[in-house]
């Protein structure tokens, strides 16, 4: 028995996942099916976002301001 939506056989991080889940567990769960803190690290202030645009629309390059 598979708790997967496709239906495929479920991997290790899937039971792990699955589990949790079932288990009543809110929280994160990273790729390994694995329960964690919290997210990855992520921006802090607006100075880490503006440095982090500035850095996506110098490498995207066109000038018009988007990052893409």
């Amino acid at each position: 028995m598979t708790r997967r939506i496709d239906r495929q056989p479920e991997t290790a991080a899937d039971t792990r996942f699955f589990d949790l889940r079932e288990s009543g567990y809110t929280g994160w769960i990273d790729q390994d099916g694995y329960a964690v803190a919290g997210p990855p690290a992520w921006p802090t202030s607006t100075a880490d976002t503006a440095d982090t645009a500035e850095a996506a629309e110098a490498a995207d390059g066109d000038g018009d301001g988007d990052e893409w």
